[in-house]
């Protein structure tokens, strides 16, 4: 076949530009609680992907077309990036995603499950008198049956225990797991049980475990076998299965004053979902923190299309992260289906000379195939403009990570995709410190042996069957 411009993939992408694209709209539209923890924000965005919105067209977005540039609009170039940690582009993310940066933290990278589970495991054991965790995952195999008895223990013990899981997520978790917790005097919050077709497709995805007020895990790994212990090796939907590798993934171990904001973000989910929480244990909960000296500033970013003010804010945060960047870009992501703008955004830094590298996963690697195949409708700008796309081999990738400049760092629970942009509650850290971004950028490295990097030569040479279900595949991007 002959390169992708020429071939029916290439007149596909054109075409699927004017053609809409079926969407389902049976979430209906709501009153959104605010986000009163924090300063009101001033803007709406992003109206395509919400509830009630139109039927999106073209991408499968809601974008028919590319975005032209600032300076094919107005004749002006766009503005210069700002520097990272500078006071220009702290101040656009405390507008951008309605969050504050906090100085004087301790970040520990905590590298796939063995090393995240077992630091989890000793921060429970040493809780004295509060856990908060929220999970998408709680899944009843050896490693969510081996947690819930962890907690139902320090329950008894007199440790104020609350946990948050999603419904649907954790759909397929034996009930009596919970109700051991339950019984044992643990607090459990469910979002969006399976029977509430309005909330089906709105999921909750965040990811804490908050101890004692004081320390936190931040990441993207949920309460599962696969997480802790090794991969699926399957390709669709391949959840508590064994492999032969383990997932890669990736957490970090949060400790000073930004704890604070990880807990409010937790407390905010919990009196939404109408827990009870009084005010002297709230007071609890957000202890004065002594700042690390020489530490971290962080900033905790929550992201609910559902709360007023925290719409967006994840896909803000890297965008002013990408605009921002001047000399690199270092991204590990499961799912990479980036809306438009990040795209744009993406392929304006490659243009302006950075190095853009993204690591995602292979059909081969991804638990959810289809989303490998709808992934790569979206590779040809980026590999046009000279970003690199590395796919993973062999055991799933879950990472969802990201470093600028060798200077700011972003990690959570926040995939590259429609869902995170627009349906799902999410969080994540952006961290300014060069440290966490060496050891990301080297952890990155380290996973080059087991990638393929993509061409534009690869691509030109896919069948004509390939090229059609990608193209079908895509028309779902927003809910993938």
């Amino acid at each position: 076949m002959p390169g992708r411009k020429g071939s029916l993939r290439g007149l596909m992408k054109v075409d699927s530009k004017k053609s809409p694209v079926a969407r389902s709209t049976a979430t209906p539209s709501k009153s959104k609680p605010s986000a009163s923890a924090s300063p009101p924000v001033s803007r709406g965005w992003r109206s395509a992907g919400s509830a009630g919105a139109a039927a999106p067209k073209g991408d499968g977005f809601g974008v028919q077309k590319a975005r032209p540039s600032a300076q094919a609009l107005t004749g002006v170039t766009a503005p210069p990036p700002q520097a990272f940690g500078g006071p220009t582009f702290e101040a656009n993310l405390d507008r951008d995603t309605h969050s504050r940066a906090v100085t004087g933290n301790r970040v520990t990278m905590l590298f796939d499950g063995v090393n995240s589970f077992a630091e989890r495991s000793k921060m429970i054991d040493g809780a004295r008198s509060s856990i908060c965790m929220q999970t998408f995952i709680f899944n009843s195999d050896e490693t969510g049956w081996a947690l819930a008895k962890q907690l139902a223990e320090k329950a008894k013990q007199g440790v104020k225990v609350r946990v948050i899981y999603d419904a649907v997520g954790s759909g397929r978790a034996d009930p009596k797991m919970f109700e051991l917790m339950e019984k044992a005097g643990v607090e459990l919050k469910d979002y969006g049980p399976k029977w509430q077709v309005h909330t089906l497709n709105e999921r909750w995805h965040e990811k804490h475990l908050i101890i004692d007020g004081t320390a936190s895990v931040e990441g993207g790994m949920n309460i599962a076998n696969e997480y802790a212990l090794g991969g699926s090796g399957k390709m669709v939907f391949s959840r508590g299965e064994t492999g032969a590798e383990a997932w890669r993934d990736t957490d970090v171990k949060l400790e000073g004053p930004a704890v604070n904001d990880a807990t409010r973000a937790f407390l905010r989910n919990w009196e939404e979902l109408e827990g009870k929480i009084s005010d002297a244990d709230k007071k609890a909960l957000l202890p004065t923190i002594a700042p690390v000296a020489g530490g971290a500033s962080v900033r905790v970013v929550q992201n609910n299309p559902n709360v007023k003010g925290l719409e967006g804010t994840a896909d803000r945060l890297y965008l002013d992260a990408i605009k921002s960047a001047k000399k690199s870009i270092t991204i590990e992501n499961a799912y990479l289906l980036p809306p438009q703008e990040l795209r744009d955004a993406l392929v304006d830094a490659a243009k302006r000379g950075v190095k853009v590298q993204i690591m995602t996963n292979s059909r081969e690697s991804n638990d959810m195939g289809a989303v490998a195949d709808a992934s790569r409708y979206f590779y040809d700008d980026l590999l046009e403009a000279g970003v690199k796309i590395y796919e993973k081999q062999g055991g799933t990738l879950h990472s969802k990570t990201a470093t600028f400049d060798g200077q700011y760092s972003i990690v959570g629970s926040v995939n590259l995709n429609g869902r995170s942009a627009t349906l799902d509650a999410e969080d994540a850290l952006g961290i300014q410190d060069e440290d966490t971004a060496r050891k990301l950028e080297a952890r990155f490295q380290d996973g080059l042996p087991s990638v393929k990097p993509v061409t534009q030569e690869e691509l030109g040479h896919e069948s004509l069957m390939t090229n059609l279900k990608q193209w079908a595949l895509h028309t779902f991007a927003w809910t993938m």
